[in-house]
């Protein structure tokens, strides 16, 4: 027996708006996922610190089990939140925003593989970290570069409530400013001089995501409907 097509299409809405508040309540928990991460990050270093380049243990765990049981993970939370602030606003972000999003998740993957390198590949085979710091230099350096570009889709789409679509571009200028003046007074100064500007490069990268992570879980203005709107 042929069913109505009133109830069809009843249906069909139903499971529409239910898809709709997964995506949503998913997206939103991604943002505590990016505050936890920074929460990990920030303890990475701090412990790190205490291992005096290595030459020891803290609580047990050498620089190379800080740094895979904390900050591996911490850069994955960091991508969790950063593919849910895109797909909050990615129908109106356009192609600068989706530039700028897999500029940063190259940024961040990057960070990550160099991570893994310097300790599991070059260190643990060839005995040289260089490689690893190498590879999350570059990691770095994308960062900023797209976390300005997103920055700069997140304002113009106005998908986000109040300060918190400034955070990309705030977080990105920041990062950027630390990154110029670490690398400057390194060149003017010798490399001992940017120790101090390095801990106040990973302080703001923790402190930047633990933000972003707020600004998408705190905003309750209905996202998804207003990027259907610019896409519609």
């Amino acid at each position: 027996m042929r069913r109505p097509a009133i109830w069809t299409e009843e249906n069909s809405l139903s499971k529409k708006a239910v898809l709709t508040m997964l995506s949503s309540n998913l997206i939103r928990w991604s943002g505590p996922l990016a505050v936890l991460g920074g929460v990990l990050w920030t303890a990475t270093w701090i412990l790190v610190a205490f291992t005096a380049d290595g030459t020891r243990d803290v609580f047990g765990f050498s620089e190379r089990g800080w740094r895979t049981l904390l900050l591996n993970p911490a850069m994955l939370f960091f991508m969790a939140g950063l593919v849910a602030f895109h797909a909050k606003q990615a129908g109106r972000s356009g192609n600068l925003g989706k530039s700028g999003f897999v500029i940063c998740l190259l940024g961040l993957g990057t960070l990550l593989l160099g991570n893994i390198i310097e300790f599991w590949v070059s260190e643990l085979f060839y005995g040289s970290q260089q490689p690893g710091w190498a590879t999350m230099g570059v990691g770095f350096l994308l960062l900023p570069i797209g976390l300005l570009l997103f920055g700069i889709a997140t304002l113009k789409a106005r998908v986000f409530s109040g300060w918190r679509r400034a955070v990309p571009f705030g977080f990105a200028l920041i990062l950027a400013l630390l990154i110029l003046s670490g690398v400057a007074l390194m060149l003017l100064s010798g490399s001992r001089s940017q120790e101090g500007f390095l801990g106040a490069v990973l302080l703001s990268i923790a402190a930047g995501w633990a933000v972003l992570g707020y600004a998408l879980w705190s905003d309750k203005d209905k996202g998804e409907s207003r990027s259907d709107q610019g896409t519609g």
